[in-house]
């Protein structure tokens, strides 16, 4: 039997494209270890013909400079910017 994994939410569009998006709310900062956890993750998904999965990272209390300079995560998005009423995926709006 292969082993599984949970994936926080999965998302598909319709251009073949998969984000794979793992969602942490912790105390502390995230430590770098969580690449290594997603990229794990991400093995043991089978991925249909012509796919292409994109990791994201969303958190609460910061991550380690070593997580962002790894140039894993497509997008990491801190939650608090959303809280903060800050605009966190940095998208100019034309209003």
């Amino acid at each position: 039997m292969t082993p599984g994994c949970q994936i926080d939410y999965l998302i598909q569009t319709r251009f073949n494209t998969l984000f794979a998006v793992e969602i942490k709310f912790s105390q502390a900062e995230l430590k770098p270890d969580i690449v290594h956890e997603m990229k794990d993750k991400l093995s043991r998904l089978v991925l249909p013909r012509r796919f292409s999965c994109w990791p994201i990272l969303i958190h609460v209390n910061g991550v380690h400079e070593n997580i962002e300079e790894a140039g894993y995560f497509t997008k990491i998005i801190n939650f608090g910017d959303f809280l903060a009423n800050e605009d966190p995926l940095k998208i100019k709006h034309n209003l």
